[in-house]
């Protein structure tokens, strides 16, 4: 048995963990919500939820038959990526009641390309929510909120290879909220990068990177220093570190400006895998320019 889990009403048990990071993967065909987290005692886990589907909104015109519409909707599934269901809801659009149609879908990459061809049908008046990042549209449904105290119903299976955690769960129903409380005591990393250019801005295609400074939780202080300039040994030397460490938080000053692109595209060009993540990949950025390290608060 373990510390923080309780035997659940259909044979699992309760886990409660304070939520880092959430992510999603698709695993044979079906879409997987993950969330990273720290348990009540300490041990950093995973929490996967394949239960959740992806779906969007079609507006249809005033007039329009609906149960045409449907049928049209419909008709524009892919056998690789099928429409699961398209249902009637009631919503409102600014402001207004309305009857629109709710489209969900196998899975996650395959709603931008439902989303124009819906967007393509006469008795169609506008496509709605279709830009909401799949976990995102989860967190939002089931009221998951990062930094934050959750308990859900689980059972332990095997841990992949390659994650860095101490325990996989499946989740058998979304997590649920706790009230505000303290979070758990976190290893939070902070480093910062120093570039060399014999004259002007360096760029990363041809300058190395000549210092990487980090102070993380617990008085751990180290520095990775180029030797003649060479700077292979100073990537990989740090997200060897990163690795090892195993920080819940990684922080920087403009970090996902200046650090990590400059890292990432430095690092392609050596040909050095900059795995700093819990789940064996490189920091990834967003839409918005933010960079994702899977499994840590970035």
């Amino acid at each position: 048995s373990k510390a923080e889990a309780s035997l659940g009403s259909r044979g699992g048990m309760e886990l409660k963990f304070w939520l880092l990071d959430p992510s999603y993967t698709v695993v044979g065909g079906v879409p997987e919500v993950r969330l990273w987290g720290v348990a009540e005692d300490g041990r950093r886990v995973l929490v996967k939820d394949r239960g959740f589907r992806p779906y969007f909104y079609v507006l249809p015109r005033s007039g329009a038959d609906l149960e045409q519409l449907k049928s049209q909707v419909l008709a524009l599934s892919s056998p690789d990526s099928p429409i699961l269901s398209v249902e009637p809801v009631q919503r409102k659009y600014l402001g207004k009641p309305v009857t629109a149609l709710k489209v969900t879908c196998q899975q996650p990459p395959s709603v931008p390309t439902y989303r124009e061809k819906a967007k393509r049908l006469s008795q169609v008046e506008d496509v709605l929510e279709a830009d909401i990042r799949y976990y995102i549209r989860y967190m939002i449904d089931n009221q998951v909120e990062p930094c934050s105290w959750h308990v859900v119903e689980v059972e332990e299976v095997e841990r992949p290879k390659g994650l860095r955690v101490d325990a996989v769960y499946q989740a058998l129903s979304p997590p649920r909220p706790l009230p505000p409380a303290p979070p758990p005591s976190l290893k939070v990393l902070a480093f910062d990068i120093e570039c060399y250019s014999e004259s002007g801005t360096p760029k990363p295609h041809k300058d190395p990177v000549i210092i990487i400074s980090v102070v993380a939780t617990g008085g751990v202080r180290r520095q990775f220093l180029a030797s003649d300039l060479e700077d292979r040994e100073v990537l990989e030397g740090f997200a060897s570190f990163v690795r090892e460490y195993d920080p819940d938080v990684v922080v920087g000053y403009n970090s996902n400006f200046y650090d990590w692109p400059y890292l990432t595209a430095r690092a392609k060009k050596l040909g050095v895998k900059l795995d700093v993540s819990r789940e064996g990949t490189e920091p990834q950025p967003s839409v918005y320019g933010h960079y994702s390290i899977v499994g840590r608060a970035s």
